[in-house]
């Protein structure tokens, strides 16, 4: 079983000091990242890979979940595609994923995410910051995902 699980960076400052890429997230932000990494946790969820964009709001949400899941340890792979990606350049990144990984994490951003959930799975939606969308596939690999609806989907989004 493949699954892949989409995770919209938490609320970000919307601060004109600072550059999109480096916006900070704001303090309820940080909360709900936590409190996803709790509800993670206490489900005993865990990931195999964790590929995320590089821009300081996706970083924080993806510390702070694996710090609150009580997994700081884990490698956070950063991956510059996924910054101002598209839905295309998403798939090629999932299509490229090992098929050792049963389990992988996307942290990134919108608009990108929602269009590729959409896609997907006619179950998905629009998601809002901190959302975490679970889509599961009975397969042995990544390649071609896109073309099989999944056989499980869930979201979780705040409030928790």
């Amino acid at each position: 079983m493949k699954v892949l699980s989409l995770l919209r960076h938490a609320t970000a400052l919307k601060d004109p000091r600072f550059k999109d890429f480096d916006r900070p997230l704001e303090p309820s932000g940080e909360r709900d990242a936590l409190r996803l990494g709790m509800l993670l946790r206490d489900a005993q969820t865990g990931f195999d890979r964790i590929l995320c964009s590089p821009a300081v709001r996706t970083a924080r949400t993806a510390n702070l979940l694996l710090q609150s899941m009580g997994l700081p340890q884990v490698t956070i792979e950063f991956e510059k595609a996924l910054y101002a990606s598209s839905v295309d350049r998403l798939l090629r990144i999932i299509a490229k994923a090992d098929d050792s990984v049963d389990r992988l994490l996307i942290v990134g951003h919108n608009p990108e995410l929602s269009e590729l959930a959409i896609l997907l799975s006619p179950a998905a939606d629009e998601l809002s910051p901190c959302t975490l969308v679970n889509l599961c596939w009975q397969s042995t690999g990544w390649l071609g995902l896109e073309l099989t609806p999944p056989t499980e989907f869930s979201a979780l989004q705040p409030p928790y």
